[in-house]
């Protein structure tokens, strides 16, 4: 083969070569790109993400969501984007799912942390930590950062309409921390170990609404006297005279003031004894059934997969926290379900069944039977622990 008629050859193979290159991206063009940025199609894929959002299909939804956080970065659902992926792993569930959701939330509030939804972030976060927690005779790891979460949210989101929810869900937690703290310190005071004993309920007498306060209390006077240091005692023996008078501890407090030479303090209320928990309840304690007021539903999707974002938005009003640059809402019901749910209640029939407004004149209304007075709670007897 000479020369020229290799220099031919070469120049038909690459001619081919060439044509089916040119072949083969003619066709990769025609095939058709659904997630290429386009206007309107946001909007598409958000409808898209929420339809399979209510049927439960949340790894569909998810996906399709994240298409538009990643190509529409300046997309008007990328907000609400972000939220409803949240909200789909809090309410799939589980302990994995809920450390996403916690993840998921935590992002959202540093994309925007001006967001009029932030503050119910801060405490979906909480109650994502709450829904994994145990016994309080258990791990508390959930309950401290469910407990840390709320404490952050009362700071940054004081004057918000869901100050009242913060507030409860502490006090409903440092009930629980309480618990763990007094359990602990009793089982060091079996062996005597004073010290311990008292570092474990100084944390307890933190919680002042705490219903074992007045054992705490008394406890603590007690171990501060075996340590042989009365005058540190006295506060608390004298707290407990003065606050808590009714409680079963009270007398013995008086009698160690006595013993001490202090005054014994005059009661400054007649509140009756602290109430304990029942049988039943302290059962339930001990499964870890810790009676948490804990929403299901999630911020923008409620349990039934109903989102209502622009109802959500028009109803919106900024409220400015006296703590923080950040804003929170004052918003109407979640969804339009609530209003006809609050319609229905005031159109609720009387008695057994009858409206009042459509009973016939001259019907005599059926008298409501009488309460029966409830039965005085028992003194719990023995001190030192609720199953004691």
């Amino acid at each position: 083969m000479n020369h020229k008629s290799l220099t031919l050859a070469l120049t038909l193979l690459l001619s081919t070569f060439l044509g089916l290159m040119a072949g083969c991206g003619k066709g990769k063009d025609s095939v058709k790109n659904d997630n290429v940025a386009a206007p309107g199609r946001d909007k598409e894929l958000y409808e898209q993400a929420s339809e399979k959002l209510r049927k439960g299909r949340y790894d569909e939804a998810r996906l399709t969501y994240n298409v538009i956080i990643s190509t529409y970065p300046d997309s008007e659902y990328l907000s609400l984007s972000k939220l409803a992926v949240a909200d789909s792993f809090y309410l799939e569930g589980g302990s994995s799912n809920l450390e996403q959701a916690v993840a998921q939330y935590r992002d959202f509030v540093q994309y925007f942390p001006t967001h009029p939804r932030v503050c119910d972030v801060y405490l979906k976060m909480a109650e994502s930590y709450m829904r994994q927690m145990g016994a309080y005779n258990r791990d508390m790891t959930k309950a401290n950062q469910a407990y840390y979460q709320l404490k952050a949210a009362q700071q940054k989101c004081g004057s918000s309409n869901l100050k009242d929810q913060i507030v409860k869900s502490i006090n409903e937690l440092e009930q629980i921390r309480g618990l763990h703290e007094l359990d602990v310190a009793q089982t060091y005071w079996k062996r005597q170990a004073y010290k311990s004993v008292e570092l474990r309920l100084k944390e307890a007498e933190k919680y002042k609404n705490f219903t074992y306060r007045d054992e705490v209390l008394y406890m603590l006077g007690v171990a501060l006297i075996e340590q042989e240091l009365p005058e540190e005692a006295t506060p608390y023996f004298t707290e407990l005279v003065r606050d808590i008078p009714n409680s079963e501890l009270a007398p013995d407090a008086k009698k160690f003031l006595e013993k001490l030479g202090k005054p014994i303090p005059a009661p400054s209320n007649n509140n009756p004894a602290p109430v304990r928990p029942g049988r039943v309840e302290q059962f339930r304690l001990i499964l870890g059934k810790n009676n948490l007021d804990i929403r299901k539903e999630g911020i923008l999707v409620d349990r039934k997969g109903r989102i209502d974002e622009q109802e959500e938005q028009k109803r919106a009003t900024p409220v400015p926290d006296a703590n923080s640059d950040i804003k929170t809402v004052r918003s109407g019901p979640r969804n339009r379900q609530e209003t006809s749910a609050t319609e229905e209640l005031k159109s609720q029939p009387v008695g057994n069944g009858a409206n009042p407004a459509a009973q016939p004149e001259g019907a005599k209304p059926e008298a409501t039977p009488a309460a029966k007075p409830e039965d005085p709670k028992k003194k719990k007897k023995g001190i030192f622990g609720i199953f004691k």
